[in-house]
């Protein structure tokens, strides 16, 4: 990342930057930059987007430390942690009812494309990716 990019090429700038810290202790410069061969990513990837991610994701005194890394169930008033099997089991029983009792115009998910057009992220990245396997005709 030492010469200049062709045009049309994704953007590299600050903002996809951080360093972090190994178990040793040994400090590492990273860049977030988009997969090769990844053609989504190549056309949807922002520097808004990697400073996001890098502020809510990496750092361990962000949000990022918050962030959920496994699913959680409400249990006796309680939110505990499951296994993804049980939370796919429920999800799809749920599904399921609903679609026996109500057809395929009782389920909606709620979630967004963040960049317009299927080119950016999802708010609720799981929700849909579930909705578009299970209702192949939604968009």
């Amino acid at each position: 990342f030492r010469k200049q990019l062709p045009p049309m090429a994704p953007p590299l700038t600050q903002a996809m930057t951080n360093t972090i810290t190994d178990k040793g202790g040994k400090k590492w410069n990273i860049m977030i930059v988009p997969g090769q061969g990844m053609r989504r990513q190549q056309r949807c990837f922002r520097p808004r987007a990697a400073a996001r991610w890098r502020s809510t994701c990496t750092r361990a005194d962000g949000m990022g430390k918050e962030r959920l890394k496994h699913p959680s169930i409400l249990r006796g008033g309680q939110w505990l942690d499951t296994s993804w099997e049980e939370a796919l089991a429920i999800y799809a029983g749920v599904t399921k009812k609903i679609l026996d009792n109500d057809g395929p115009n009782g389920v909606f998910f709620d979630c967004f494309d963040h960049g317009g057009a299927g080119g950016g992220f999802e708010n609720t990245w799981g929700t849909g990716k579930l909705s578009s396997r299970a209702k192949p005709e939604v968009p």
